[in-house]
């Protein structure tokens, strides 16, 4: 059975959910045709994804490889939504994203460490344990003493996200809300699907912004592997248009 059917299925865009995601998938074909840019790097992000985990055998440390997989699921997921307009729910996932590529790197060759965090849920002390160990602050410690400047990188776009979406926060709100005013009343309107625009311009960028964050994070966890395939060449020349 095809996974891309050449028609739709019975009764598809004749209800309201249906709808919506036919219209989703619209903006996506949309934002693919006319920023295609912002596509070439998104495709030449995903490729430097693809070449880093594809087939890799025995990666020291290997923790970390299963976390970056994760991320760049998130990322392609990220990239999914924006493409069709869920601007404001994009954010939670990069945000997801950028987590995922941190934890990797937290945990890193600590098998130790792994193990605590596999058994987080094994016990309420268990759980405690993890939660002290793994906050922002230790995580953010670690990265500043590997590199200031990908510490730096990696913390305003964390704040980013959390002010544009990743936690319900003014600045998402208002990216993302119609005023209008009528004579005697003011209608509220929730923008589900954004067009093309400002808001989809500085999310397309920002999207590309936290992928390249990540696979700098990356690179402080598998620099021979980067530096050796190209991938880290690849990545600082997609790196200087952002």
């Amino acid at each position: 059975m095809s996974s891309c059917p050449a028609i739709p299925p019975p009764g598809w865009a004749q209800d309201t959910l249906s709808t919506y995601l036919e219209e989703f998938r619209g903006n996506q074909w949309a934002t693919f045709h006319n920023k295609r840019p912002e596509m070439r790097d998104f495709i030449a992000i995903d490729n430097l994804f693809d070449r880093l985990l594809r087939g890799a055998k025995d990666p020291k440390p290997m923790m970390p490889a299963i976390f970056l997989l994760r991320a760049h699921s998130a990322y392609r997921t990220a990239v999914s939504m924006v493409l069709g307009g869920q601007l404001y729910e994009a954010q939670a996932i990069l945000r997801l994203c950028l987590e995922h590529a941190s934890y990797g790197f937290f945990i890193g060759g600590d098998q130790a460490r792994w193990i605590r965090w596999m058994k987080r849920n094994d016990s309420a002390s268990a759980k405690d344990k993890v939660r002290k160990e793994f906050t922002p602050g230790a995580i953010m410690h670690a990265l500043r003493k590997a590199d200031a400047g990908i510490a730096g990188n990696f913390e305003f776009l964390y704040e980013r996200l959390i002010d544009f979406g990743a936690h319900p926060n003014e600045a998402g709100f208002s990216m993302s809300t119609l005023l209008t005013e009528k004579p005697g009343e003011t209608h509220i309107s929730a923008v589900y699907l954004h067009g093309d625009g400002v808001p989809l311009d500085f999310a397309l960028k920002t999207t590309a912004q936290v992928a390249l964050c990540v696979l700098q994070v990356t690179y402080l966890i598998y620099p021979v592997r980067m530096d050796l395939s190209g991938i880290r060449h690849d990545l600082d020349q997609i790196a200087r248009r952002y």
